[in-house]
């Protein structure tokens, strides 16, 4: 069965934020924004967060088949797999191209250099969907401690497996589907699977 969340609470870091921002921008020693600096940008950006997830889990036999491949990739007696898609919806999307656009016509305004102020929305929204993984990742594995099981580490789905995972979970009917380019969107999506192995000394529910 598909179970769909939506508007859930997503416990977002000034660390984790830090970390996506030094992936995208230079920052000078000493010049690093402030814990206080960055939980203030992530009150600023959260209205705009609009998170949604999907995910299901199959046992090997009631696995899709165009998902069958996944299971080349399980841990040794995995007894089930989950995938999921994450979204943080269009609105954090659409301010950051708002964002973008401050530079159109090479006419800066007064304030934040664009550039950087939409690296610190990127890496908040960055944060933000690795913090709905993390989400999700809970919920599943709540249901696979109810089965004696633990969950291997979520894993990114290849491009290949992109359109299958989105076609199993009718992500359309969540506004997620892949563009003419053959990209997700919105842009702040992403998919992962993983497997459900027997807790150690612990005979799984059959």
């Amino acid at each position: 069965m598909i179970r769909k969340i939506k508007k859930y609470k997503l416990a977002v870091r000034p660390y984790g934020v830090l970390r996506h921002l030094k992936k995208q921008v230079t920052l000078e020693s000493g010049r690093e924004p402030q814990d206080s600096d960055l939980e203030a940008l992530i009150a600023k950006v959260q209205p705009h967060v609009a998170p949604c997830a999907l995910y299901a889990s199959y046992s090997r036999s009631e696995t899709p088949p165009s998902l069958q491949d996944l299971w080349r990739s399980s841990p040794e007696k995995s007894l089930s797999l989950s995938v999921v898609c994450s979204t943080l919806g269009r609105p954090i999307e659409q301010e950051i191209e708002r964002i973008s656009r401050k530079k159109e016509g090479g006419q800066v305004p007064s304030g934040p250099d664009p550039d950087y102020e939409g690296a610190l929305w990127n890496s908040v929204a960055r944060e933000s969907l690795e913090q709905s993984f993390n989400f999700v990742e809970k919920l599943i594995g709540e249901e696979a401690d109810e089965e004696s099981c633990v969950l291997s580490p979520l894993l990114p789905a290849a491009p290949a497996e992109t359109p299958l995972i989105l076609q199993v979970l009718a992500s359309h009917k969540a506004d997620i589907m892949l563009n003419d380019s053959g990209q997700i969107t919105p842009f702040f999506t992403g998919l992962r699977y993983c497997f459900w192995t027997p807790a150690k000394g612990v005979k799984p529910k059959k």
